[in-house]
């Protein structure tokens, strides 16, 4: 989390974003892939509509995590179900799904855990991207490719339909680059691929 919030920081005040917005965007949203690709598409000049359409697809799992996590905690009230839902990531649903500990308490100390950690790391990385030399700051967006990229392999390794779906997304998203602006070919590869992807890779049993 602590190198890739500050790298975030560095290429959200890159794209344009003040340091107040940039650790905002952290709290509120708190997806680091969202978060990426949004000041990614920033950047480039984006259309509000685009980046907005493509992080929300993007962050659609987490419907399904939180559905999930509520569903194995049994009755809770609506405002507890509204704020252990706040802040689920990833990380936390991992940690709380692995954990013998299936209860409200301990979700929200993992919510808090991995949220403050984040935001934290984005406000590092705000004050870094003052005294970073300009080579090292347009270098940080390495470590997002990196992260993406181990995360990638570890799947594929495992499925070759996944990674027939990898390659199938990539493949569409470079030619719809031919005919529409980029941001929008994220969104149309993305949401494309993806339905097409329910015809061919297998569900998980779990």
């Amino acid at each position: 989390f602590i190198p890739i919030g500050c790298s975030f920081a560095v290429m959200a005040m890159q794209a344009g974003l003040t340091g107040a917005e940039t650790i905002f965007m952290s709290f509120f949203v708190m997806s680091g892939a969202s978060q990426i690709m949004a000041v990614g598409m920033l950047s480039q000049g984006a259309a509000f509509a685009a980046i907005v359409l493509a992080s929300a697809f993007m962050t659609m799992r987490h419907l399904v995590l939180s559905s999930s996590v509520m569903r194995r905690l049994g009755k809770l009230s609506l405002v507890q179900k509204i704020v252990g839902s706040y802040a689920l990531c990833d990380e936390s649903f991992a940690v709380f799904s692995l954990s013998e500990e299936k209860n409200f308490p301990f979700l929200m100390g993992c919510n808090t855990l991995f949220c403050s950690t984040w935001v934290a790391s984005t406000a590092l990385g705000v004050v870094l991207n003052n005294f970073l030399p300009p080579i090292v700051a347009d270098s940080c967006a390495i470590a997002f490719y990196a992260a993406f990229l181990a995360m990638l392999i570890h799947v594929v390794r495992k499925s070759i339909p996944i990674l027939l779906l990898v390659l199938l997304t990539a493949g569409v998203n470079s030619l719809l680059q031919l005919f529409i602006p980029s941001s929008w070919a994220v969104v149309f590869s993305m949401v494309g691929c993806a339905a097409i992807g329910t015809f061919f890779v297998p569900a998980e049993k779990e």
